[in-house]
């Protein structure tokens, strides 16, 4: 289990998408929402963890209207 963690200032949107995301590879929960510009998940999968961030930002850039738009970063630790 990994912990990813996503900073950005539009988290509206970014939350919309990954809050509660899960597909045949990831399973994300909200672990961490305190911050108003960041927010912690724990991600359940057999990924690695650079595999993982690599999957989690493609995702978010061709399923999501926003994804080519809004600037985040995304880390897998």
């Amino acid at each position: 289990m990994y912990n990813v963690e996503i900073n950005g200032v539009q988290m509206k949107f970014i939350r919309e998408f990954f809050d509660n995301y899960e597909d045949d590879k990831v399973k994300l929960t909200v672990s961490d929402d305190k911050n108003r510009i960041k927010i912690i998940y724990s991600a359940e999968t057999s990924l690695t963890a650079k595999e993982l961030e690599s999957y989690l930002k493609t995702q978010f850039k061709t399923k999501s209207k926003y994804g080519t738009a809004l600037y985040y970063t995304l880390y897998v630790k």
